[in-house]
């Protein structure tokens, strides 16, 4: 494994680490896998190149990015009053390596969700997040026929969150998130789709 790899590994583990300390609430003595869920799914570019705007996510990426992670619903009380809505903290790792170069996307996000009400097994749920977002490239074209390497960076934003608990554990999620990208040649501004377990 190249150096690269190795570092990429120790960050996403240090990022799921520190999600799930950050959620486990102190002195709980309920189970600490309530309110806990791992998921998977991918993360949809949406920004190529566009004239005069540098090079896109999608010059590298083509459609999409396979990952996954946690999620953990707080439970003391939410930031929003009333009891269908939930606080969660989550922490992703998402990685592409192909011919074109490498993304790496790490997003650490607090969660506000309201659940609506159950019909057909089947409960509803629309929220927003706010996003640190941890990422970087090699093998972005720099617009002269070469490539070029961008250094991983954190930066904040936010996404619109909507998504639905399915019958027994099951959820299904889908986020659309906006990313500061200031001093930085690339936008992960995009969608995450996401299936996922809670225990």
């Amino acid at each position: 494994m190249s150096g690269i790899n190795a570092s990429l590994w120790r960050r996403g583990a240090l990022a799921l680490l520190a999600g799930a300390v950050l959620a486990i609430p102190l002195g709980a003595k309920a189970d600490i896998t309530k309110g806990l869920s791992f998921r998977v799914g991918g993360f949809m570019p949406v920004r190529g190149r566009e004239a005069n705007s540098g090079p896109g996510l999608r010059d590298i990426t083509d459609f999409g990015v396979l990952g996954g992670g946690v999620d953990y619903k707080i439970p003391f009380p939410s930031l929003l009053n009333g009891e269908h809505w939930s606080t969660s903290i989550s922490a992703d790792l998402f990685y592409s390596e192909r011919n074109r170069g490498v993304f790496r996307y790490i997003p650490v996000a607090i969660n506000q969700v309201y659940t609506f009400e159950e019909k057909g097994g089947v409960a509803p749920f629309l929220g927003f997040s706010i996003v640190a977002a941890t990422f970087g490239a090699n093998g972005v074209p720099d617009g002269e026929g070469g490539t070029m390497g961008t250094p991983m960076v954190t930066r904040f934003g936010g996404g619109l969150i909507l998504g639905a608990n399915l019958p027994g554990r099951l959820y299904v999620e889908s986020r659309y998130e906006w990313i500061d990208k200031h001093a930085t040649p690339i936008n992960p501004e995009g969608w995450r789709l996401m299936v996922g377990y809670r225990f």
